[in-house]
């Protein structure tokens, strides 16, 4: 697809210019000086090669995006690079470029003019730092690119097509995890006495004791004739998971901090080894969508994942029905929503 190039004249400045050459070829007729002859003369000949070089500059001139990490976590830092190749040796003291940032989930954009001077024959680089403090995937894109005349008597208009994404997560602190062993145990209770002699986690090795295991899995007296502590390898039944439904509201804030909580959830169920399967609505399709996440990296391409949808389709305040109606076999799960003005957490049985 050709890239059509158009222009806009500054009036203002071309009636200014106008007026300075025809004082100056006045001067010339009152004072007979060539000094003033040649100044006319290349002042008459100075506009033709400035818009020229502008509309040669701009047609050679790319522009690309430069972004760091795809991926950042709440409130981390990143330094984003507009680049401007020039491939021919003829600069621009003036040039901008429209950039818009928005965020899918949440549903709002913001735009801005981001100016900067064109090299000859060079890169020029523009480097921004941005502090995201909200959650969802940014996309940056930028459609037009301005540039202006050394001599400022046009503005010459280029599409231009770059973009890139950004997934910012929630950010929680490693050692202020959640203590799941409550919600494990009270699934394990609902698994036991709905189908006995099925043992939530079954114990199926005795293995030396690593960093991070759990204290409750030491098995004490192997331990008392051992040298080293040992714990018991715990493996999980088939279907055994834990749901973790995400009940999102409409308002942003209160969504974010729901989002946050349940990516709190998922990591330390994920740090106890038992999977995770996160449930969100999806309204453009009338289902639920789910992300089993085993490990942290799943984790994350699940929230990705919810993030490319806005946070209306993301909501449905008939979701208990529509859960016991789409799981029939599901026993329990956990649901983090809105109560009473405050998120709260609660393991519910799918009634």
């Amino acid at each position: 697809m050709e890239e059509k190039i158009r222009f806009r004249l500054r009036p203002i400045r071309i009636i200014s210019y106008l007026v300075s050459i025809g004082l100056d070829i006045f001067l010339y007729y009152v004072l007979h000086s060539y000094f003033l002859l040649l100044i006319a003369i290349v002042m008459s000949t100075m506009p033709f090669i400035s818009i020229a070089g502008a509309f040669y500059t701009c047609k050679n001139l790319e522009a690309e995006l430069g972004i760091g990490k795809s991926t950042l976590e709440y409130g981390e830092e990143m330094l984003m690079e507009i680049r401007l190749k020039n491939h021919v040796w003829f600069p621009a003291l003036h040039s901008s470029i429209k950039v818009f940032l928005s965020n899918t989930f949440l549903e709002n954009e913001i735009e801005r003019v981001l100016e900067m001077p064109v090299k000859a024959h060079g890169e020029s680089k523009l480097a921004l730092s941005f502090r995201f403090i909200n959650l969802g995937r940014f996309t940056i894109k930028a459609d037009t690119f301005f540039l202006q005349d050394i001599m400022g008597l046009i503005i010459v208009k280029k599409p231009v097509y770059i973009s890139g994404e950004i997934y910012v997560l929630p950010n929680p602190a490693a050692d202020a995890l959640p203590d799941v062993t409550n919600f494990m145990s009270g699934a394990a209770e609902v698994e036991e006495s709905t189908h006995k002699g099925s043992d939530f986690s079954e114990v199926s090795d005795i293995r030396e004791y690593v960093p991070g295991d759990r204290i409750r899995d030491i098995h004490w007296k192997i331990s008392a004739r051992c040298s080293e502590l040992m714990v018991k390898d715990r493996v999980a039944t088939a279907g055994s998971e834990m749901v973790l439904f995400l009940d999102l509201v409409r308002n942003e804030e209160a969504a974010q901090h729901i989002l946050t909580c349940t990516y709190s959830l998922a990591c330390a169920f994920i740090r106890q080894r038992l999977p995770v399967c996160v449930l969100c609505w999806n309204q453009s399709e009338y289902c639920f969508n789910e992300y089993r996440c085993a490990s942290d990296a799943e984790l994350v391409q699940a929230y990705s994942e919810i993030y490319r949808l806005p946070l209306t389709a993301h909501v449905n305040e008939d979701w208990m029905r529509l859960i016991s109606n789409f799981f029939p076999y599901l026993k329990t799960y956990v649901c983090v929503g809105l109560r009473d003005g405050l998120v709260q957490v609660g393991m519910l049985e799918n009634l």
